[in-house]
């Protein structure tokens, strides 16, 4: 929710590229998923630079020899041996190519070993010899984990502390596959932005409410997204506020429509979904009121906000604006550590993001459902496994959140919430994200 630390609804480390020059050293080729009359020419140039790729995640200053000349131009090599540095120091040094999937002529998916994780890539080539590197993208991580149990030992064992539930849907009263302090409240971030979904689902559904209806945009919060670059009072969809809050978190979308819908719509849904606790999400605060809140400067009157019922909270933020406007917050302060992030926010459970996640299983329009579905927040190579994958989640500092609304291939239904908080220091994000996703790939086997 703060610029320096948006919502991931990913971990991607993305390079747009395009390369130069050949030569390759030799590797032991991985077996290759040939397609049927696919041109062994360029089979042979994919094998080759993925091998090339390797050298280069290893650290070898090759870049001017195998990237052409518009990856160069786009990502210099200074700047790419940055971003290998930066995924050495986290993963460690790679090991090897696990294989390599040809998806046509100049293109190919690559999985590369790291000590405790695996890194899925899309590797493009120039069509012509001498078939140099045209494109790069490491599109997220998965932990090297062998089971579900694995998994869950791994972020029970993260510092700070974690909440967590793997829910089978469709069997009524059933327990939960996997647990870890599933009623435990956590600071979730832009995971709430999921009820805001769910009410506007429910307006649209009861017809008090169309996709197409206008409103103003309006108050403008903080990134993540880019609504907040928009002119003052554009008029906008609710569809398009809904898909830019769901798809990229927007933070002013979000506001937006916590000004539309109102608190009192907000709260019947929190309740309507089975949060237990919904007294945490009064008043159902907007982004730019959490962010303002926590700035040290207002210290005074968050320790005023904390200290409220829920209709002295709604007073204090109408009688306080100027000390929440945007421009006062201070974002160097929020980003260095966490702060209040155990007071102030929005709270609930893994388990209570799990009936979240069920309801708009059973209640919510295809539209609804198609929405958070856009961003599958572990890859589309990951969500793939899935007949559908729907996802929302949040970060701040000291804060990650991942949630899943899963349909297998065979049409069982699941719900996968975690929330890791750590008050004293900034979290790990990369490696809950591998953790997350190997864990939901597993589900997948089941």
């Amino acid at each position: 929710m703060i610029p320096s630390t948006p919502d991931r609804v990913t971990h991607l480390w993305r390079i747009g590229l395009v390369l130069m020059a050949t030569f390759a050293l030799s590797f032991t080729s991985p077996a290759l998923a040939q397609q049927r009359g696919q041109d062994a020419a360029s089979v042979n140039a994919l094998t080759q630079r993925a091998n090339d790729v390797l050298r280069l995640l290893r650290g070898e200053p090759i870049e001017e020899q195998v990237f052409n000349a518009n990856f160069l131009n786009a990502i210099p090599p200074v700047q790419f041996r940055a971003f290998t540095k930066q995924m050495t120091d986290q993963y460690g040094p790679p090991q090897q190519i696990l294989s390599i999937t040809t998806l046509n002529r100049t293109t190919a998916t690559l999985k590369i070993a790291y000590s405790e994780t695996t890194a899925t890539g899309i590797l493009n080539i120039e069509d012509n010899y001498p078939y140099r590197i045209s494109g790069l993208r490491i599109t997220g991580f998965e932990a090297a984990a062998g089971s579900i149990n694995e998994v869950i030992a791994a972020i029970d064992a993260l510092p700070g502390k974690q909440g967590l539930i793997i829910q089978r849907l469709d069997q009524r009263n059933a327990a939960p596959l996997a647990a870890i302090d599933p009623d435990g409240l956590y600071s979730i971030a832009s995971t709430a932005k999921l009820y805001i979904l769910a009410e506007l689902d429910r307006a649209i559904r009861a017809g008090e409410r169309r996709w197409s209806d206008v409103v103003t945009l309006g108050p403008k919060s903080h990134p993540s997204g880019v609504m907040q670059d928009w002119p003052e009072n554009s008029p906008v969809t609710l569809h398009t506020l809904a898909t830019q809050m769901i798809a990229i978190s927007d933070n002013t979308a979000t506001d937006t429509l916590v000004r539309v819908i109102g608190q009192e719509r907000l709260a019947a849904m929190v309740q309507r979904t089975g949060h237990r606790n919904p007294y945490v999400l009064r008043p159902f605060l907007m982004t730019r009121e959490v962010s303002a809140l926590k700035t040290p400067a207002n210290a005074a009157l968050l320790a005023k906000y904390l200290a409220g019922d829920p209709a002295r909270r709604e007073r204090l933020l109408k009688l306080n604006k100027d000390a929440l406007a945007l421009e006062r917050i201070d974002f160097a302060a929020l980003t260095a550590r966490p702060y209040s992030i155990d007071s102030i926010g929005w709270f609930a459970s893994a388990a209570d993001i799990a009936r979240l996640l069920d309801y708009l299983r059973r209640e919510a329009s295809d539209e609804t459902k198609t929405i958070l579905a856009l961003n599958p927040g572990i890859g589309k190579e990951n969500a793939a496994n899935w007949r559908y994958l729907g996802y929302k989640g949040g970060s701040q500092t000291g804060i990650m959140s991942m949630n899943f609304l899963l349909t297998s291939r065979s049409g069982e239904h699941y719900a996968v919430a975690a929330h890791w908080n750590d008050k004293n220091t900034p979290v790990n994000e990369g490696e809950f994200i591998a953790l997350m996703t190997r864990l939901i790939n597993l589900l997948a086997e089941r």
